[in-house]
């Protein structure tokens, strides 16, 4: 089985088209899937929309009630497809507004069963790319990205920001088991919660990798949610948080 988690904001748009291409591809693949999709306080129909789906795709839709941000999104999100997972099953994340394909999960998929614990589809491996991404943020994505890998350097690894990834599922429950109610602690920082994951793998020294992507920024509808100031300020924070750190050094 394979579970995928949407954390979804205003996504009325985007939410169907997405869905879609999840279900063709699939399909093509001949792979059993459930969707997660985790609402985050919409102002718009996303919501409706998604039970509605469920009405035609094998679709569960968590909600908050009022927008509590990406941090605490991805942490309910994570924690409910961990609990409905088998060992053996795979995890999908990845944004909801159409920036992030579904027909570059197979490669993912290969590299997993390879013995991987989390492979990540990444912009910046060969084949990989971007389009319609601004130069500035085009220049802070590479930055934060530089400073990351300078501090929690990863072999083969470029894309510490990017959400659309895939995991074991043994691997994402042993993070959740062994860090507690720590295994995201800076939710209130919103994106900063996609590097401090893959920074949580890194410490109990699980196999990560990664398969190229092109990201299609210029298929997004809306503003970006993403605080850059704030960003930035939560990446300064996991430094100083888990630099040199190789293990919890207890199970919160």
């Amino acid at each position: 089985m394979i579970y995928v988690f949407l954390p979804a904001y205003n996504e009325e748009e985007a939410l169907p088209k997405l869905v879609q291409k999840f279900d063709d591809e699939f399909k093509r693949l001949t792979e059993t899937y459930r969707i997660v999709v985790v609402d985050d306080g919409s102002r718009d129909r996303t919501p409706l929309v998604a039970q509605e789906l469920a009405s035609r795709y094998p679709i569960e839709l968590l909600k908050h009630e009022v927008n509590q941000g990406l941090g605490q999104t991805v942490i309910d999100g994570f924690r409910h497809t961990a609990k409905l997972s088998s060992a053996d099953d795979l995890i999908v994340s990845m944004d909801c507004d159409e920036t992030h394909d579904p027909k570059y999960m197979e490669a993912a998929f290969k590299k997993i069963r390879e013995g991987y614990d989390l492979v990540i589809l990444s912009r910046y491996q060969k084949g990989g790319g971007e389009e319609g991404l601004s130069p500035f943020r085009a220049f802070t994505s590479r930055a934060a990205g530089f400073v990351l890998k300078l501090f929690f350097p990863i072999q083969g690894v470029r894309e510490y920001s990017c959400g659309y990834r895939v995991y074991r599922a043994s691997a994402l429950k042993q993070v959740i088991e062994v860090f507690g109610d720590k295994f995201i602690e800076f939710p209130h920082m919103g994106f900063v919660a996609v590097p401090e994951l893959l920074i949580k793998f890194r410490m109990l020294g699980m196999r990560i990798a990664e398969v190229p992507f092109r990201l299609r920024y210029d298929q997004k509808r809306g503003a970006s949610k993403m605080n850059v100031s704030r960003t930035i300020s939560g990446y300064m924070a996991l430094v100083f948080r888990f630099w040199g750190r190789r293990r919890p050094a207890r199970k919160a």
